[in-house]
């Protein structure tokens, strides 16, 4: 075989997959909480791209308007899960839930990746939490840092890292965790949500009530991830070639440590701009300052490279939805 040839089949395997008769076709990527604040954009960033998609949810509800991102109803979380997606190049799993509490580590993420890999998966990217590194994290923060949680949420995603790492091993697949920081950006479902994210939240308190009440105190030090620069961030991964039994965990953040007063003065700031009013900062009483982390994204970034890192930008994306929902009106009607 030529070098020639084995890269065109190299190319097949990485980024495509045949339809039978020969031709090329991209490839399918399962995303496991595809209609989740984190995986509806994910799935709409996909089939954007390229991507055959396949949306895996516990309901039918809500509904893309995207006829390229195919619905798949599972309960992950049920003993008996059925079926799962069949051909999928490779799925990422996006863990969330209405409560803490029913992210209890179980038997549950076992089964789903059994069932994904017997369904010809043979790459996963577990989605997981810089939170894996304590409530209070300090200092510099590495992948190699030790890993100490003292709530249910981190606990739940450390112990969930575990057993999508032994999973490589056993079952013979490529294995991506993500530790993620707190993610900032649009949703396409915000209106359907009863729990929103953080930032959403404070931005609807900024735009309805012109005053934003912080339950943390204001120096209290939050890692800020831009939407965008998450997508960018993954991309490198859902193309590459798997390697049987790899695993491989990143740090993926901004580049910078904030603070929750920073975040909320950025979201005054654009709520005024839109609607001309003065936004109120109210928060707990503090003593001392919050001691701050770092953490480092620099193993992400030699391989993804330099992506933007517009907090601002999608901040005014978030804006925009809860114009939306507020009005009535779709997002793009909100951003004319």
């Amino acid at each position: 075989m030529t070098l020639l040839v084995a890269l065109e089949l190299m190319t097949d395997v990485i980024g495509n997959q045949h339809d039978g008769s020969g031709r090329n076709v991209p490839a399918t990527v399962a995303v496991i909480g595809g209609t989740g604040h984190v995986g509806a954009a994910l799935c709409q960033f996909l089939t954007a791209r390229g991507n055959q998609v396949v949306s895996v949810s516990r309901s039918d509800r809500p509904a893309f308007d995207d006829p390229g991102i195919e619905r798949f109803r599972v309960d992950v979380l049920a003993r008996s899960m059925g079926p799962l997606p069949t051909k999928a190049h490779s799925a990422i799993i996006c863990p969330w839930v209405q409560d803490a509490g029913d992210f209890a580590p179980g038997s549950w993420i076992d089964r789903l990746v059994t069932g994904l890999v017997e369904s010809g998966t043979r790459s996963v990217v577990y989605l997981s939490t810089m939170w894996v590194y304590g409530d209070s994290p300090t200092g510099l923060l590495t992948e190699s840092t030790r890993v100490g949680t003292t709530n249910p949420y981190g606990a739940a995603h450390a112990a969930n890292e575990v057993a999508v790492e032994s999973s490589a091993q056993s079952l013979g697949i490529d294995v991506t965790i993500f530790r993620m920081a707190n993610l900032v950006g649009p949703d396409p479902f915000f209106g359907d949500r009863e729990k929103i994210s953080f930032a959403h939240e404070l931005m609807e308190m900024a735009v309805t009530e012109r005053r934003i009440v912080l339950r943390s105190p204001a120096s209290t030090p939050r890692n800020m991830l831009p939407r965008t620069l998450f997508h960018h961030d993954i991309e490198p991964f859902l193309d590459r070639q798997p390697v049987e039994g790899r695993v491989e965990i990143y740090n993926v953040g901004g580049r910078s440590t904030s603070t929750m007063m920073d975040l909320a003065v950025r979201t005054a700031r654009i709520a005024e701009q839109h609607h001309g009013h003065m936004v109120e900062i109210a928060h707990p009483v503090e003593s001392t300052p919050q001691p701050g982390f770092h953490l480092d994204t620099s193993k992400i970034r030699s391989l993804a490279g330099p992506g933007m890192d517009d907090l601002t930008g999608e901040l005014s994306m978030v804006l925009q939805d809860v114009v939306a929902c507020a009005t009535g009106t779709s997002v793009e009607g909100a951003r004319k």
